[in-house]
């Protein structure tokens, strides 16, 4: 199971982890990796964490800047800035915030019956 995980999910070793966070120590590593409560998992000798849940905890800090700011646009400012879809949903769920999908057809009408159907319905 462990490993069809693996193949599905970017992981990363601890050392991977003290790259993005500018840290070397691997003690230093995990102590930040439970302090943000992301699951250390091991296989055999083995010790990884999906780097998904890594770019959600870096990505935490600079949205509740973001919060602190912009009460009430942060949800748009973040997805303005973030470089990762699902990133950007699982951090924005879990900070208690809504992802609002804007339509991407766009209505194309034919004449005024048509105009005035469009108009009472997206009121």
């Amino acid at each position: 199971m462990i490993i069809m995980l693996l193949m599905c999910l970017p992981t990363l070793t601890i050392a991977e982890v003290g790259k993005k966070i500018n840290l070397k120590d691997d003690d230093a590593i995990r102590k930040w990796l439970i302090s943000k409560g992301v699951t250390i998992h091991k296989t055999g000798k083995f010790r990884f964490v999906f780097e998904v849940d890594v770019d959600c905890e870096i990505d935490k800090m600079r949205v509740l800047e973001l919060k602190k700011q912009y009460p009430n646009d942060w949800v748009e400012l973040y997805k303005s800035i973030c470089k990762d879809n699902a990133v950007c949903e699982m951090v924005v769920r879990d900070l208690g915030g809504k992802i609002i999908s804007k339509p991407t057809t766009k209505v194309k009408l034919n004449n005024k019956s048509e105009n005035e159907l469009y108009k009472k319905y997206t009121k």
